[in-house]
């Protein structure tokens, strides 16, 4: 029996040409950067806006977003209206709830076991961005305990991603450096050999 569709989500797009691709490939969702400025893939409030806002149809927009500063958090949301949010530097999500997002994602690492109330996922990544693959075993038992749906990141591409799907069973699965030519730049014969391959392991 095949379970409730894999939810694919594309991080850390910078260009609209990537985001069309993205929509075009079947992901559910796509990542904007805000408030990270080290990030190659950081973006101003506009930037972020524009490409949200130029989105086709079907596609959310989720900001991968860090809410340490509450104004700018409130400022980012406010303008950008994301579907979804990543929230990194507050435990409290009722703060971006209260603005109209709809799913409000919790990053966790294997040892974040108690997760604070209120979040509807968790983003399931050891590598905290680095790419480091994850331990599958443990990433796999993670889900089976975890009473929030788990989305899985950390060093995900074209050719893993297949495998940790049958192996990991998630909720849904989330890449960004593994679909780049360079940092920022979506590589789109990865992007959509990424959703294909996801999405033809979680059906078989």
């Amino acid at each position: 029996m095949v379970d409730v569709r894999l939810f694919v989500k594309v991080c850390g797009l910078t260009r609209l040409e990537d985001v069309i691709v993205a929509a075009e490939a079947g992901a559910d969702a796509f990542g904007l950067v805000v408030g990270f400025p080290t990030s190659p893939r950081n973006l101003s409030l506009s930037e972020a806006r524009r490409l949200s806002r130029a989105a086709p149809d079907g596609l959310l927009p989720v900001l991968v977003l860090n809410g340490s500063d509450r104004r700018f958090l409130e400022d980012a949301c406010s303008l950008i209206e994301p579907y979804g949010v990543q929230l990194y530097g507050t435990d409290d999500p009722q703060i971006v709830r209260s603005l109209g997002v709809k799913m409000v994602i919790k990053p966790v690492t294997l040892r974040d076991v108690d997760v604070p109330k209120g979040f509807d996922a968790v983003l399931l990544d050891e590598s905290r961005g680095s790419g480091r693959r994850l331990d599958l075993e443990l990433c796999a038992e993670y889900v089976r305990r975890s009473r929030l749906p788990v989305i899985l990141a950390g060093g995900l591409n074209p050719e893993n991603v297949g495998e940790v799907v049958r192996k990991v069973r998630p909720f849904g699965v989330d890449a960004s450096s593994g679909l780049e030519s360079s940092p920022g730049v979506k590589d789109h014969r990865k992007v959509v050999e990424f959703v294909r391959r996801a999405r033809d392991a979680h059906a078989g």
